[in-house]
C-alpha cells in the first residue's frame, strides 16, 4: 500500500444526512421533516458558494419521497445532481442485507440506478453506512452493477488486524471491491453545528487522531452529518477556522472524489483482505445481531411470502404469458416490488421501529399481495383460458410447477361442481333453476386416461364468484371439495392437467406406501415416532440413522429490546413435555398423514418490573404442532400454532440432533456460508456481547461425516447451534419485548441503541403459525447439496392447482428447465423490455454445470452483468439450449431473445 507519510494528509469533509425513512417516527412525519431539510439545503446552496456538495444518504427513496411533496423541485434537484453538487443513490432503499433476498437487493439497485438516472445519475459507490452486518456476496452484487468501491460501518472492526481504513473486500467467488471502513463514530463524528472556534478545533482534533491512525493513504474521510441531521451551515466557517488554526489541508468534498484520490495512491494487492460475511465488530460499534432477526417475526414471514410470490410466481408467469401475447404486467409487478423493498429498509424489516411504523409495513405487504393476486390470475388466464361461466361437467385441475425441474408431490386442489345460480340485487325477471343434485363421487384422470389417486380433505356447499371485465360478478352455489392430488412427474416450470370425471369411481390408493397410527407416520423413506413428551423421533430409512428428540419447545425470559435479546439475571426456562401433551391422529392417508401434538406450558406471564427476573405468576401457553408426512416426501413437515398471551419472553423449537459438531451451513443471499459456533468471554466485550444466534434464508444444515440434518423454514430467519451442547439446534419462533431500545441490557452493556419508546405490539400477542421442515440426509457434503437445495425449493416454492372449465388442448407443458445442479434465482422481463432475463447461481463451494432449456426458440443469448449489461454471446444449441458452467459461488445472468414467431406455445 502507499506510504501515508509521504504526502501531507487531505481531509475530505463530506456533508450528508443519513435519513432513515421510518424509525422512531413513522414515515410521513419523517417525510414532513425531510421536505424542510431539503428546502434548507437548497437555501444553503444558494447563499454559500463554498458549500460545494451534499450526499443525500445513498438511497433514492429520500429524493423520491421529497419530490412527491415538491414535484416543482425536480428540475432544481436534477440540475444539482448534474453539476455534482448533490449526490444520490445508488440504492433505492438502504436494506438489511440478510433479511432481504438476493433478488430483492438486485431489484433495489436496479430501481435506485434507474430512478437516479432520470435525475442526473447516481453515486457509483456501494454506500451501505448503517446496515447492521454484511453478506458475503455483496462485492459480487456491487461488481455486477459496475461498482468497484464500497464503504460500511458495522459488522467489522475492533479486532487485531482490523485497524486500517481500507481493505480489499472479496466475495466467495473472487469478486472484489475497494472498501473504506468507517471509524468508530461512523458517519456521525464530524458534525460541527457551531461557529465556536475552540469547539470546532476540539471536535476536529479528536477525529483527526483516529483518522490518521487508521489511514492507508494520505486521504482522510471526515463525515459531516448524522441521522436525520439538517445540513451543517457552520461547516465552511469551521473549515476556514481549521485551516487558520491547524494548517491542515481540507476540502469540502464528496464520497466519489474521496475514492478517486484513494485509488490513485493505493496498491490493491497490498491491501489487507476482508473475506466472507461481516457479522462481528462488537468492539467497534453496536452490531445488534442478537435480536433483529427475530423481532416481530410476523414481518419476516410476510416478507418471505411476498418475495417468493414476486420472484418465483409473478415474474416467471408474466414472461410465460407474454409468449401467449398477453400484455406485460411488469409495471404492476414493479409497484409490488416497491412496496416490498420499502419494507426492506434496515430499521423496518429488522422490526426495530415504533408500532406505527410496523403497522404501515403490514399494509405495504398486503398491497403487494393484492397486486400479486391480480397478476397471478391474469397471467394464468392467458396461459390456460377458461369459460368460468360454463355450468357443465367439462372441468380440469391444472397443477403448476414453479421449479425448473420435474417434481412429484401431493398438491391441494379445489374441485367445484355447479349447483345453482345465486341472484344478487333486485332482479325480478330472473328465474333461478332448481338446485342440481350433489355429486356422489368423482375421480381425476391424466392425459392418458390414467386414474389419479386423491384424498378428500373437506367438502361443503359454498359460493363461487366469477369476475368479469364487462359485467358485474356472477355468483353460484357450488359443491366444493378440497382434495389432495398425487401429482407425479410435474413438468419443469410448467403444468400438468387432470380431467375431472363426475360420478366416476375414484382411484384406489396403495395403503403400503404411507402408513400411520396414533403415534407414528411412515412412508418409503422416513419413519416418524411421537414421543410421550411431545417431541418426535425420525428414522432415515435410507441410512438407518435415528434422530431421537426433535421439536420440543423452550421458553425463556427476554428483557431486551427490539435490537437485542437479553436474558434476566434470574431467568426461568420452561420446556415442553410436562404435563404430557395431547396427541391426535388427524389425517390418515392415503396421500398424507398428520399427527397433532397439543402442549400446555405453564409459563411466567411477564418479567418483573425491574426486569431482573420473571414473575412468579404463570399462565397457560398453548402450542400445537401438526407433524405431517406425505407419500413422496423425504422431509417431515411441521406446522406450529402458538396462542401467545405471554410478555417478555423468547420461544424456540429445539432439536437434539445427536450430531457432534459446532459448524453450521446456512443459506444467505446467493451463498451457503460456514459458521463456527462458540462461546465468548463476554467480559472482553464492553459494548455488546457477541450473538449466539445467526441468520439464515431458507435453511441451515448440521452434519458430520456420516449423517446430516437440514432445517427448512418459511420466513423464520434466526437459529442457534449450541456451542455448549453440541448438535442442539434451536429455531426462534417468537421474541417478545415491549420497547424499541433499552439501556441496561446484560447483553448490551454499552448503552442504548436508540431512543426509549414503548412498543407494546412488539410483544406479538395473539395467534401465530410457523412452518418448518426437517430433511435427514447423508453427511458427505460433496453429494448431499443437490438434494438439499431441491428440498428447500420444494418446501418454499410450492406447486399449486387451478381449476379450468371447457376443453383444454395442452394438458402437459414445460416452458423452461435446468439440467444439472444449477439453481434458478429469477426469470423476468429485461429492464429494457427487449428480452428475457434468467438468473442462475451456484451457492456452494464446488463448481457446477448444466443446461438451460427453453420451449420457445431462442434467437440469440448473452451472458450479462447483474445490471443486464451484455458481456459476451452465449451459444445456443439447436435453438433451445444453452450450456452453463458456474464457478463456486458464482451468479450468472443470461439474457434471452426468444423467437416468438416460431414458438410451439
Amino acid at each position: 500500500m502507499a506510504n501515508k507519510r509521504n504526502k501531507k494528509p487531505t481531509y475530505h469533509i463530506v456533508s450528508h444526512s443519513h435519513w432513515d425513512r421510518e424509525w422512531y417516527f413513522p414515515f410521513d412525519r419523517f417525510r414532513a421533516m425531510l421536505v424542510e431539510m431539503i428546502e434548507d439545503l437548497l437555501e444553503i446552496f444558494r447563499k454559500d458558494p463554498e458549500f460545494r456538495s451534499y450526499t443525500l444518504d445513498g438511497q433514492l427513496a429520500a429524493v423520491m419521497d421529497y419530490l412527491e411533496i415538491r414535484p416543482d423541485r425536480r428540475n432544481v434537484l436534477r440540475d444539482l445532481v448534474r453539476k455534482k453538487k448533490l449526490f444520490i443513490g445508488p440504492w433505492y432503499i438502504l436494506q438489511d442485507e440478510f433479511l432481504a433476498s438476493g433478488e430483492g437487493q438486485i431489484r433495489n439497485l436496479q430501481f435506485g440506478i434507474r430512478f437516479g438516472k432520470a435525475l442526473g445519475g447516481v453515486m457509483k459507490i456501494g454506500y451501505i453506512p448503517d446496515q447492521f452486518s454484511h453478506i458475503a456476496q455483496m462485492p459480487q452484487i456491487l461488481q455486477g452493477f459496475g461498482l468497484d468501491a464500497a464503504m460500511f460501518y458495522r459488522g467489522f472492526g475492533g479486532e487485531p488486524g482490523q485497524e486500517p481504513s481500507e481493505y480489499l473486500w472479496i466475495s466467495p467467488n473472487g469478486s472484489r471491491v475497494l472498501l473504506h471502513h468507517m471509524p468508530r463514530d461512523g458517519y456521525s463524528a464530524g458534525y460541527f453545528g457551531t461557529e465556536d472556534e475552540e469547539t470546532i478545533v476540539r471536535k476536529f482534533g479528536r477525529m483527526q487522531k483516529e483518522l490518521d491512525a487508521r489511514a492507508t493513504t494520505s486521504q482522510r474521510l471526515f463525515f459531516n452529518g448524522g441521522d436525520h441531521h439538517w445540513p451543517d451551515e457552520a461547516v465552511t466557517t469551521a473549515m476556514r477556522i481549521l485551516r487558520k488554526r491547524t494548517g491542515v489541508a481540507l476540502v469540502h468534498s464528496n464520497i466519489p472524489e474521496f475514492f478517486a484520490r484513494v485509488k490513485k495512491e493505493v496498491t490493491p494487492s497490498a491491501l489487507p483482505l476482508l473475506e466472507g460475511e461481516s457479522r462481528f465488530g462488537y468492539r467497534h460499534a453496536f452490531v445488534v445481531q442478537g435480536g433483529v432477526y427475530s423481532s416481530r417475526m410476523y414481518l419476516k414471514q410476510m416478507n418471505a411470502e411476498c418475495e417468493t410470490l414476486l420472484e418465483r410466481f409473478l415474474e416467471p408467469l408474466n414472461v410465460l404469458a407474454s409468449f401467449k401475447g398477453s400484455r406485460s404486467k411488469t409495471p404492476q409487478i414493479e409497484q409490488a416490488w416497491k412496496y416490498v423493498i420499502q419494507n426492506h429498509d434496515h430499521d423496518a424489516i429488522c422490526g426495530t421501529s415504533t408500532d406505527e411504523v410496523h403497522r404501515e409495513m403490514v399494509v405495504r405487504y398486503e398491497k403487494a399481495k393484492q397486486i400479486g393476486a391480480f397478476v397471478l390470475q391474469d397471467c394464468l388466464s392467458a396461459l390456460l383460458p377458461s369459460d368460468e361461466l360454463a355450468k357443465g361437467d367439462d372441468q380440469f385441475v391444472f397443477v403448476f410447477n414453479p421449479s425448473p425441474f420435474a417434481r412429484s408431490e401431493t398438491v391441494e386442489a379445489t374441485v367445484e361442481f355447479y349447483l345453482q345460480d345465486v341472484v344478487v340485487g333486485l332482479n325480478p325477471d330472473v328465474r333461478v333453476a332448481p338446485k342440481r343434485p350433489s355429486v356422489a363421487q368423482f375421480r381425476l384422470e391424466d392425459a392418458r386416461g390414467k386414474a389419479i389417486r386423491g384424498q378428500i380433505l373437506d367438502r361443503k356447499e359454498a359460493y363461487g364468484i366469477v369476475y368479469s371485465r364487462h359485467d358485474y360478478p356472477s355468483q353460484t352455489l357450488v359443491d366444493r371439495f378440497t382434495v389432495l392430488v398425487e401429482a407425479d412427474d410435474l413438468p419443469a416450470l410448467g403444468w400438468k392437467g387432470y380431467k375431472i370425471k363426475r360420478d366416476a369411481v375414484p382411484a384406489e390408493a396403495n395403503p403400503v406406501d404411507l402408513t400411520c397410527g396414533e403415534q407414528f407416520l411412515e412412508n418409503n423413506f422416513l419413519r416418524v415416532d411421537i414421543r410421550p413428551d411431545g417431541a418426535f423421533a425420525v428414522t432415515d430409512k435410507s441410512t438407518g440413522v435415528h434422530y431421537d428428540q426433535l421439536n420440543y419447545f423452550e421458553d425463556s425470559g427476554d428483557v431486551g429490546d427490539e435490537y437485542n435479546y437479553s436474558y434476566p439475571e434470574q431467568d426461568q426456562i420452561v420446556a415442553s413435555g410436562q404435563p404430557g401433551p395431547r396427541i391426535t391422529l388427524t389425517e390418515s392417508g392415503p396421500l398424507r398423514a398428520s399427527i397433532r401434538i397439543e402442549h400446555v406450558m405453564n409459563v411466567p406471564v411477564a418479567a418483573t418490573k425491574d426486569e431482573r427476573a420473571r414473575l412468579a405468576e404463570t399462565t397457560a401457553l398453548r402450542i400445537a404442532s401438526t407433524v405431517t408426512l406425505t407419500l413422496h416426501a423425504r422431509k417431515v413437515d411441521v406446522r406450529t400454532e402458538v396462542q401467545n398471551n405471554i410478555l417478555d419472553h423468547r420461544l424456540r423449537a429445539v432439536f437434539r440432533t445427536g450430531i457432534d459438531t459446532t459448524e453450521s451451513l446456512a443459506e444467505t443471499p446467493f451463498a451457503v456460508v460456514r459458521r463456527q459456533h462458540r462461546e465468548y468471554d463476554v467480559r472482553k466485550f464492553p459494548y455488546e456481547h457477541p450473538a449466539l444466534v445467526a441468520p439464515m434464508r431458507r435453511f441451515v444444515t448440521v452434519r458430520d461425516e456420516q449423517k446430516g440434518l437440514t432445517f427448512l423454514s418459511r420466513g423464520l430467519p434466526e437459529y442457534e447451534l449450541s456451542a455448549r451442547e453440541r448438535g442442539v439446534v434451536a429455531l426462534t419462533l417468537l421474541r417478545c419485548v415491549g420497547k424499541l431500545s433499552g439501556r441496561n441490557l446484560i447483553t448490551r452493556p454499552g448503552g442504548a441503541a436508540g431512543w426509549w419508546t414503548e412498543t407494546p405490539e412488539a410483544q406479538c400477542l395473539g395467534t401465530h403459525t410457523f412452518e418448518y421442515a426437517l430433511v435427514p440426509h447423508e453427511g458427505n457434503e460433496s453429494t448431499f447439496w443437490p438434494a438439499v437445495l431441491r428440498e428447500a425449493e420444494r418446501f418454499t416454492v410450492t406447486s399449486f392447482a387451478v381449476n379450468r372449465k371447457n376443453d383444454q388442448r395442452v394438458l402437459e407443458q414445460s416452458w423452461f428447465s435446468l439440467e444439472g445442479d444449477l439453481q434458478l434465482s429469477a426469470i423476468k422481463e429485461a429492464e429494457d423490455k427487449k428480452g428475457i432475463i434468467v438468473r442462475l447461481c451456484n451457492p456452494v463451494r464446488r463448481p457446477v454445470q448444466g443446461t438451460l432449456w427453453s420451449l420457445v426458440p431462442i434467437r440469440k443469448a448473452f451472458l450479462c452483468r447483474l445490471d443486464e449489461t451484455p458481456l459476451k454471446s452465449a451459444g445456443v444449441a439447436r435453438g433451445h439450449s444453452i450450456k452453463i458452467r458456474l464457478k463456486p459461488y458464482e451468479i450468472a445472468t443470461v439474457r434471452l431473445h426468444p423467437e416468438l414467431r416460431n414458438s410451439k406455445a
